[in-house]
C-alpha cells in the first residue's frame, strides 16, 4: 500500500509541475503577445495620432509692377525755312517788299514783282523787275530810299545769281553784274555758303535761312536750326552763336540785330528778341508784335531809319521805337 500511495503522490506532483509549467508558458506567451501589441502600430492609427502635415504653399511675395507709362518723346522743333517774303525798310513810312518766287533751270519764268510803299504799308505799288538778264526770283532786297533799291537772285534759264538795281523808284531796273561780287547774299542753291564782299565763305552751319547786313565786313545769319551767328570780318570767321527758340527771320539797323520768333512765351504774336553781344547767352525780349503767321516762311522782318517793320500773313506793322510797341 505504501508503494501505491507513493506512486499516486508522484503523479500528483508531476501534474502540478506540468500545470505550473503550462501556466508559466501561457503567461510567457501572453506577455509576448502584449509586448507585440504594444510595439506594433495598427494600420490607420498613425494618421489619428499625428495628423499628416498638408503642405500649404507659403504666400509668394510679389513685387508690384507699375503700369507702363508712356515715355515722353522729346519734341523736336521743326527747322526754320528760308523766308518766302523779303522786306527792306527805309524809314517809318517807306519800304520795299517782294515774294521770293522760284527759278527752274531750263525754263524762262515770269519776272519777279517788287512793291513799294511810302505810306507805312497802307498802300503798295507793284513794280516789275524786268531786265536784259531776265531775273526769275529774289534772294535779297536792299533799299536805300524811295528811288533806289537792288535785288539779288537767280536769273535766266540757268538760274545763275544776278544783281539788278533801280534808281527810278522801280520804273526801270538794270543789270549790274560787276556789283554782284561786292554784295552780301546767300544763293538758294548753296545755303551752306555765304557770299560777302570778300568772296564765298563757309557758313557757320549747314543751311542759312536769313541774312542781315550791317557793313561790308559785318553781318549776321540765321540758320535752319534757329541759331544766330555774326561775323566781323566778311564771313571769314563767326562767333559761337546764340540759339533763339522759334526764330524765323532777322534784321539789323544801326548795327543792332533783331530776331523775329514765333511761339515765344508770353507773346501771342511775333516776339522780337535781341541776341546778346556775348554768344551763347539768352536773347533779350524787346517787344511783342500782335500778329503772326502759321505758314512757314511767311514772316519777314526789316529795320531801317530807326524803324522796324514786320510782315506776317496779311499784316504789315511798323514800330518807331525799335520793336517795343507797334
Amino acid at each position: 500500500m505504501p508503494d501505491a500511495r507513493r506512486k499516486r503522490g508522484s503523479r500528483a506532483r508531476t501534474r502540478r509541475r506540468l500545470a505550473l509549467i503550462g501556466i508559466g508558458a501561457f503567461v510567457l506567451v501572453d506577455l509576448g503577445l502584449v509586448a507585440l501589441a504594444l510595439t506594433r502600430e495598427p494600420s490607420g492609427l498613425a494618421a489619428d495620432a499625428e495628423p499628416a502635415v498638408t503642405s500649404t504653399p507659403l504666400p509668394v511675395e510679389t513685387t508690384a509692377v507699375p503700369e507702363p507709362t508712356e515715355t515722353p518723346t522729346p519734341v523736336t522743333e521743326a527747322e526754320a525755312v528760308t523766308p518766302t517774303r523779303l522786306l527792306s525798310a527805309v524809314d517809318d513810312v517807306t519800304a520795299w517788299r517782294a515774294e521770293s518766287g522760284t527759278c527752274t533751270p531750263g525754263t524762262a519764268g515770269p519776272s519777279p514783282t517788287l512793291e513799294l510803299t511810302t505810306s507805312a504799308g497802307a498802300t503798295w505799288s507793284p513794280l516789275s523787275v524786268s531786265t536784259s538778264g531776265d531775273p526769275a526770283a529774289v534772294d535779297r532786297v536792299q533799299a536805300t530810299d524811295a528811288a533806289s533799291a537792288f535785288v539779288v537772285g537767280p536769273a535766266g534759264t540757268t538760274c545763275a545769281t544776278a544783281f539788278a538795281q533801280t534808281f527810278s523808284g522801280g520804273a526801270e531796273f538794270r543789270d549790274y553784274p560787276e556789283r554782284l561780287a561786292a554784295s552780301w547774299f546767300v544763293a538758294r542753291s548753296a545755303p551752306g555758303t555765304v557770299h560777302s564782299p570778300a568772296g564765298d565763305r563757309p557758313a557757320p552751319c549747314a543751311a542759312v535761312v536769313d541774312l542781315a547786313v550791317v557793313s561790308d565786313t559785318e553781318a549776321g545769319v540765321l540758320c535752319s536750326d534757329r541759331r544766330f551767328f555774326r561775323t566781323l570780318d566778311g564771313a571769314g570767321t563767326w562767333d559761337a552763336g546764340t540759339a533763339v527758340d522759334g526764330a524765323v527771320a532777322i534784321t539789323a539797323d544801326a548795327g543792332e540785330y533783331l530776331v523775329a520768333a514765333l511761339g515765344a512765351a508770353s507773346c501771342e504774336g511775333t516776339a522780337l528778341e535781341a541776341p546778346s553781344a556775348t554768344p551763347g547767352t539768352v536773347a533779350t525780349r524787346v517787344g511783342c508784335a500782335p500778329v503772326s503767321s502759321e505758314t512757314p516762311g511767311s514772316v519777314a522782318l526789316s529795320g531801317g531809319g530807326g524803324s522796324v517793320w514786320l510782315w506776317a500773313g496779311d499784316d504789315v506793322l511798323v514800330s518807331s521805337d525799335g520793336g517795343v510797341t507797334w
